[in-house]
Order: C-alpha cells, then structure tokens, then sequence
C-alpha cells in the first residue's frame, strides 16, 4: 500500500509538473500586446513633451528677442557690381514710438584711381582676347569673339564697328565682303561705374572662310531670300553651283515613340498583373480571416448538436448558398472554398482527400489547421476534435479582437498629425497677442 501511495504520489508530482509550463504559457502570450501598448504610449508621452518644450523654448526666446534688441549702428555693403539689398529695421525716437523702415543699401563703389587702373588693365587685354581663330588684326577670316565683360573683371564692353555690312558688333564677318577684303575701324567703350575709357584698332577683313556644308547653306539661303516675288509660296532652288537638290522635312518621331510606348507597356503589364493578383490574395486573407471565427464556431455549434463534420459543413455550406447567393451579396472566399469542398464530397472524392484541398485553397495558415483537425477526426474520434475546436474558437477570437485593437491604434498614430497641427494652431493664437503687445 505504501509503495502505491507513493506511486501515486510521485505521478501526481510529475503531472502538476508537467502542467506549470501550459499554466504559464497565458502570461507570456499576453506580454507582447502590452509591452508594444506601453512602448507605443511612451513614444506619444516623448513626442507630446518635445512639442510642449519646443513651443515654451521658442516662445521664450522670442519674448527674451524683443525686449533684449540686437542694436544696429552699421550695415555691411554687397560686393562690388552686385545689386543693392534691403534691410529692414525698427528705431525709436524720443517720445518712445517704435518705427519700422526698410532701408536700400547699395554696393561698394570704387574710388577714381582704382577704375582708371582697371579700365587701362582691361583694355590691354583685349588685344590678346578678341582675335579668335584669327592669327592678327591685318587678316581677320572667322568671327571676331567680342565679348560684354572679360573674365574675373567688372568692367562693361561696348562695341561698336565703322561698317557694320562688313563686320557687326557681334564679330561676325558680313556676306558683301569683297574677294580683296576691306577696311573696318573696330571701336570698344569700356565702362566701369562712372568712368570710360575708349579703344580702337584697324581691321582689314577678308571673306569667311566656309567649309563646304556651311558654303552650300549660305548659297541657299542667298537664293531664298533674293526670291522677292509676291507669290504666297516661296519656290525652293533645284539647283546651287551645278548640284542638283532634293528638299523634304525631317519624319517625325512618331514610329519611335510608339516603340517606346509599347515596350514601356510589355515590360510594366506582367508586374502589375502579379500587382494586381497580390493585391487579391491578401484582400482574401483579410476576408477569410474575418470569417473564420464565424465558420468555426459554427461548425462548433452543429457538432455539438449531434452532425457529423461532413453533415455540419454541408449545412454551412447550404446556408451559404441559400443566403448569399440567392440574393446575389459579394462572394466570401472561405465559404466559396468550403462549398467547392462539398462538391468534391458528393463528387465522390474521399474525405481526408477534399479537406486537404481545402487547406490547400485557403492561403491562411488557420484553415490549414483546421483542415488538419477534420483529418484528425477520422482517425482519432469526435470527442477530441470538439475540445481542439472550442479551442481554436477562443484563439480565432482573440485574434480577432488584437488586430482590431492594432487597427485602432494605427487610426490614433495617422490623427497624432492633425492634432498635433491644431495645437500648433491654438498655441499661435495664443501668443501672437503677446508678441503684437510687445511691439
């Protein structure tokens, strides 16, 4: 008898041993949940008080701003040629009256001697900056470069030509340019604030040498413009210089934006098929784990009344049908997966067969358990899948409830921005009349 008692004993030991972990297994589960919670209020307590300090911090120091002034008894000029900057200002008089004024402060200038050198500087250099191509001022044959300002120097260029026919103020060499050449005065006024200064020098111009393509452009373009019919059309030449010409306009692009729409939309249309198709499997997901609860217990319910698990999800199924698509409301992916499930059933099909296709069609990990427990209860009996079911309804409940308590708290996190805009909005009203006071 003692050694019985103290089987029993031990056996009863062992089981309350074997018991602490699943007794403790509550606890663990729920810390997560609480500790995101605590995390998340935390963050919120932190990003309240950052604002609240941030405003107090910035309101002292604008009150500490406008009674400790920063006071003004020069302002600093721009740089030289650059444009006058405003400066705006408060004064007070005698009396005690605050003003405001803003004031234009121009650049710095330079003195006399200082321009004189630069112009003298500046008009050495032109010498050595204006040639160009060209190898001396007594043969010119390519473009002058004459340029409004010289590199690192503030003085203004002026120029101006004694025949503009044979060389503009731009430096370029004119069509009438005689074969022998000719003589041009090229004149320049250099300027610099108020002081000028005058440079000239003698040219003796030839015609622009051309390259052939550039010749040929210049002979079209002299026979068009000395076309002075009156005619609403202007007759292209059919020849220039013996060459026989071909005119049309350039095609137009159209073949090749085409190309690149379609391409564009053959390599986009398979992701955003697969896009699309993801975005509809996890619509499903959401859909059917809404509806799994419901399905669960449901399939609680009946067994409890005495059907068997294939009697039960037929009776879901045909409740399905009778209520939802007689009357034509949006499909439900879980039930149109169990309904097709029972087709399989009255096709023939085994059972272990069709609730493993029912798993398989459902991309939720849940029905995949409970696709395992209806095997399960082939094999096993039905008093065991009842308490692994009322089981799986508590679960399927408690999920239910956290990820609508995760949906609450994103909502909370997307307002914290308007609300915390409409405290920013409050606490100006607030203060702009102190600060108006003030002034």
């Amino acid at each position: 008898m003692k050694s019985k008692t103290k089987l029993n004993s031990k056996t009863n030991l062992n089981s309350k041993a074997k018991l602490k972990p699943k007794a403790n297994l509550k606890p663990k589960a729920n810390l997560k949940p609480s500790l995101k919670d605590a995390k998340e209020q935390t963050l919120l307590r932190v990003s309240i008080f950052l604002i609240l300090f941030g405003n107090l911090l910035g309101i002292s120091l604008g009150l500490w701003q406008s009674r400790h002034p920063d006071i003004v008894t020069d302002l600093k000029r721009s740089e030289y040629n650059e444009s006058t900057h405003e400066e705006s200002l408060k004064f007070q008089t005698d009396d005690g009256k605050t003003h405001h004024i803003t004031l234009k402060v121009p650049s710095k200038t330079y003195s006399k001697e200082e321009s004189q050198t630069l112009l003298d500087e500046a008009s050495k250099k032109l010498d050595s900056s204006i040639l160009g191509k060209n190898k001396s001022f007594s043969s010119i044959h390519t473009p002058l470069s004459l340029p409004e300002s010289l590199p690192d120097c503030p003085v203004q260029l002026f120029w101006t030509t004694s025949d503009p026919k044979i060389l503009d103020y731009t430096g370029a060499i004119g069509e009438d340019v005689p074969s022998k050449g000719a003589s041009v005065t090229l004149r320049c006024q250099l300027s610099l604030e108020e002081e000028t200064l005058s440079w000239q020098k003698e040219l003796y111009v030839y015609p622009e040498k051309l390259s052939k393509e550039k010749s040929l452009n210049a002979s079209i373009q002299k026979a068009v413009t000395n076309d002075s019919s009156s005619n609403p059309t202007l007759a292209l030449p059919d020849s220039i210089d013996g060459q026989h010409l071909f005119f049309y306009k350039e095609p137009a692009k159209t073949g090749l934006f085409v190309c690149i729409f379609f391409s564009l939309l053959g390599f986009l249309l398979l992701p955003l098929k697969r896009q699309k198709e993801q975005e509809k499997i996890e619509k499903q997901k959401v859909l059917m784990q809404r509806d799994y609860p419901d399905l669960v217990s449901k399939l609680l319910l009946f067994l409890h009344a005495g059907l068997t698990i294939r009697a039960s999800l037929e009776k879901i199924a045909d409740d399905y049908q009778k209520n939802y698509r007689s009357q034509n409301l949006p499909k439900r992916p879980a039930y149109e997966a169990l309904l097709e499930t029972c087709h399989e059933l009255k096709g023939g099909l085994s059972q272990p067969r069709a609730y493993e296709n029912f798993g398989s069609r459902c991309p939720c990990p849940e029905y995949k358990i409970l696709s395992v427990l209806l095997i399960q209860n082939l094999k096993k009996g039905n008093q065991n899948t009842l308490l692994l079911l009322e089981k799986e309804v508590t679960d399927a409940l408690e999920n239910r409830k956290r990820k609508a308590r995760i949906l609450g708290e994103e909502a909370q996190t997307k307002l914290l921005f308007p609300m915390l805009l409409q405290l920013v909005i409050v606490l100006a009203l607030l203060m702009l009349p102190a600060f108006l006071s003030f002034t």
